[in-house]
């Protein structure tokens, strides 16, 4: 969340303004020094760029690029202190050929991120021999790097300590990933793959397929904040769970946002709810979880305990030597700048909390807790045995990890264990302007964010009549947590079913949601013509593709067009990437969702427009013996309720979840089975009407021809 107030933003300006000079920058008579600037046109650098030691006076660095054509610059606000501490408002800045062209004032102003920092996560560059291009700076044990387009528009990359003394003489500087590939997917893919595997760059992280996903997560969720913000107390929460128990929704798990705490100023003075709201602390909501109902309940805590960190006045007594003074704030405490303080500050966090009962926790606040330690000798370095000390933490105790405000480099290079990350700033219900910009920062993040973590795109209201089925649809694309936000007694049935199946069990794709190569480089909010397009890999080699009109210049309908060629990248973020899929022998159906009407898909395509905030969503299914079968037509991804186990001409066999009424094509033939009926639909698909007889998982459809 981005609760922080823009009048404090603006008052630690000047101070941090300040601090930024005392960052360490120290590089002459290095190979790679300023006046040997790094010449990527040539491809013959290694993919990683890691400098054996510091560099003695100058740091800075020009980086020589191939000829490019298009350009995202990957970057929060505008403010300084913004590119490290990006919370969650990464932001793709696409440009032409020239880099300074993306900080011209736009018209009208983005309506959530309103001018773009010189400095950046991450650039992706489509190339004019046809290639795309990755950077990624890094960071490491002591030392974060950056990328940064000066006022002559000339890239360059640089890296400090953001503390008050240089780079250790005796450490590595990890500066720069990058990988150049015909396949954009590859590109971002392989240089997040060559860092992580490099021993040199000490990064923690983990690919995202080899990560445990916590089981909660798996199930629909429900949170306070979007509804209630920081008015919570006991009644109120009590009440939301009667009103969740009588909805009819499956809602399994329970998340409890800002609000509860024991504070003052933003400064935390014990782990324990705030006495006033919650007297009889956290039993009367803990005992509410029961096996069928809500099964998981969760917590919200700061990076830092709270906002600002612990109080001077704290209870903790057992975290008082591992405390040491803030920088910044005259009363505030932060875990001390060394790995046995961190340790000891998150292992009491998660152990506590773990014995009041709650089953995974939120963390927010956590890029912009680097600031905290602006001042201190090496930010870079507390930042990062903060991060690898709740980890570890959450790991040993059992305790699932969602992470929020995260997106900085030290925190995506060190996120071990935890599976999910928001992608986007909140959600804010009833908003039609910054939900575009929100759906668009979801879903464009995942490029990169995706390759180590699964997107949390945010809470939201299904009882949003503007945005609520949108943004449900893309939820179910990203493949990570879905958690509504409603007042329960409002909660709409009819945009949250589709999600689920009975038990609140999310139909989730084979990997994230991801915009599709051609919109990646669309500058959707200002886009006239095409709209933007998001692909996600489902079960049986089928794909759901979703289309948004996000413009909010665009007086006209957008136009759009599905072929054969999108199907061949929803694998771009299977891990390991493989490559492109393969098209069908036999060839694709595709299925118009909201119209429940599908077609063969010829070369050609299919074509359609999209007005105002629409949206639409297609599956694509391949061909085989002439069956296709594109799922339960009632769930947003469809062919995810199937998996096929044996198709001959005659048959095909499948596995279904949850039984229900399917939809499937036949080319030919007369359809039979003794558990469904068939109604003919129009050019050879059939909705199955399942009868309910069986009760195993597994059916049969037989074809005679």
């Amino acid at each position: 969340m981005n609760r922080s107030s823009d009048s404090k933003e603006v008052h630690f300006l000047i101070y941090l303004s300040f601090l930024f000079l005392l960052v360490s920058c120290t590089l002459k008579d290095h190979p790679l020094a300023i006046t040997n600037p790094i010449d990527l046109r040539s491809g013959k650098l290694d993919h990683v760029l890691v400098l054996e030691t510091p560099d003695d006076e100058e740091s800075l660095r020009k980086l020589l690029l191939p000829d490019f054509e298009q350009y995202v610059h990957v970057a929060a606000d505008s403010n300084q202190f913004r590119w490290i501490g990006a919370s969650n408002r990464m932001f793709p800045w696409v440009g032409e050929s020239d880099l300074k062209s993306i900080f011209e004032p736009k018209d009208p102003t983005p309506p959530r991120i309103p001018n773009p920092n010189r400095r950046a996560l991450t650039m992706l560059f489509k190339l004019t021999n046809g290639n795309y291009l990755t950077l990624l700076p890094l960071s490491g044990k002591s030392s974060v790097s950056w990328l940064e387009v000066n006022e002559n528009g000339e890239l360059t990359i640089d890296y400090g300590t953001l503390g008050t003394e240089p780079v250790p003489g005796d450490q590595e500087i990890p500066l720069m990933a990058w990988y150049e590939s015909p396949s954009l997917y590859e590109s971002v893919a392989k240089t997040w793959e060559l860092a992580l595997a490099d021993k040199r760059v000490n990064a923690t992280a983990n690919l995202r397929a080899t990560k445990k996903y916590p089981e909660p997560l798996e199930y629909l969720g429900w949170c306070t904040w979007e509804q209630y913000h920081k008015n919570i107390n006991e009644e109120i929460l009590t009440k939301a769970i009667d009103n969740i128990e009588s909805s009819g929704v499956p809602v399994r798990w329970f998340l409890i946002d800002d609000g509860h705490q024991d504070d003052e100023g933003g400064l935390l003075k014990s782990f324990v709810p705030n006495d006033e709201k919650f007297p009889n602390g956290w039993e009367p909501i803990i005992s509410r979880k029961s096996e069928e109902g809500i099964k998981w309940m969760g917590i919200w805590h700061g990076f830092l305990s709270h906002w600002n960190g612990v109080h001077v006045d704290h209870t903790m007594e057992t975290l008082s030597p591992y405390l040491m003074p803030s920088p910044k704030r005259e009363k505030g405490l932060l875990p001390a700048d060394d790995q046995e303080s961190s340790n000891a500050f998150y292992d009491y966090l998660v152990t506590t909390i773990k014995g009041q009962g709650f089953d995974f926790m939120k963390t927010d606040n956590v890029s912009r807790s680097t600031i905290e330690y602006y001042g201190a000798p090496n930010a870079a370095k507390a930042q990062r045995e903060n991060v690898l000390a709740l980890e570890e933490a959450c790991l040993n105790h059992g305790i699932g990890l969602m992470n929020c405000s995260a997106q900085n480099t030290i925190d995506m290079l060190n996120a071990s264990n935890s599976a999910t990350m928001r992608t986007s700033p909140d959600y804010q219900k009833y908003k039609l302007e910054t939900s575009k910009s929100q759906i668009l920062q979801s879903v464009f993040n995942v490029v990169w964010l995706g390759q180590t973590l699964w997107p949390d795109h945010d809470m939201f209201h299904s009882s949003d009549m503007q945005v609520g089925e949108a943004m449900s649809v893309t939820k179910a694309l990203s493949g990570g947590p879905i958690y509504l936000s409603d007042d329960p007694s409002e909660f709409e049935p009819g945009v949250i079913s589709p999600l689920c199946y009975e038990d609140g069990k999310l139909v989730r794709p084979e990997a994230p949601g991801v915009p599709l190569p051609e919109s990646v480089f669309n500058d959707a909010l200002y886009e006239k013509s095409k709209v933007y397009k998001t692909i996600s890999p489902l079960k049986n080699k089928s794909c759901a593709i979703a289309a948004y009109n996000l413009s909010v210049t665009a007086d006209l309908p957008l136009s759009g067009t599905i072929t054969p060629q999108d199907y061949m990248e929803a694998s771009g973020m299977i891990q390991p990437y493989e490559g492109r899929w393969e098209l069908p022998e036999g060839g694709l159906v595709i299925y118009d969702w909201e119209k429940q009407t599908g077609s063969k898909l010829d070369e050609g395509g299919v074509e359609f427009l999209i007005k105002g905030f629409g949206h639409k969503l297609f599956h694509l299914c391949p061909i085989k013996e002439g069956w296709a079968i594109v799922g339960r037509g009632d769930k947003y991804l469809s062919p995810s309720t199937v998996e096929i186990s044996s198709v001959s001409e005659q048959k095909i066999i499948f596995n279904m979840e949850e039984p229900g009424d399917i939809v499937l094509y036949s080319e030919s033939g007369m359809l039979t089975s003794d558990s469904f009926k068939f109604e003919l639909l129009a050019n050879g698909f059939y909705l199955a009407r399942y009868l309910g007889y069986s009760t195993e998982s597994n059916f049969e459809i037989f074809r005679n021809n």
